[in-house]
């Protein structure tokens, strides 16, 4: 997942960065899709989302989500949280369609107390 952090975006919450991005399922090689059960085909994509601590260490958060494209039909996300050493990031599957629209709507509650912080951003996914 390390060349993917290129095309990532990040918000800062206070003590917490979160970082995220949404990635067409068939960048990731067949044996990496396997390992994390993710859906590799050109319909299928993910989001991945960490959140860090301004101490530079990886906290677990509790994710919610869901994506809407240009005609408000919402579907949620289910994030699954993958622990790796010292990495913690949450992996959450959706379907779409060619040069489709989407809005993400996404809640991230840092170290599962405290706010929850509301991410929203917009981004074209295109089938490979």
């Amino acid at each position: 997942f390390s060349t993917l952090a290129k095309a990532e975006q990040s918000q800062v919450f206070g003590d917490y960065s979160v970082h995220y991005i949404a990635v067409n399922s068939t960048f990731i090689s067949p044996e990496i899709a396997e390992r994390y059960d993710i859906v590799r085909s050109a319909r299928n994509a993910f989001l991945n989302i960490s959140v860090i601590k301004n101490t530079g260490a990886a906290v677990s958060a509790r994710i919610t989500g869901e994506k809407a494209n240009f005609l408000s039909q919402n579907s949620s996300i289910n994030f699954i949280e993958v622990n790796e050493g010292d990495a913690i990031y949450y992996i959450g599957q959706f379907e779409f369609s060619n040069a489709e629209n989407l809005r993400f709507s996404i809640e991230v509650q840092p170290e599962n107390n405290g706010p929850a912080y509301p991410i929203t951003w917009t981004t074209k996914l295109y089938i490979n």
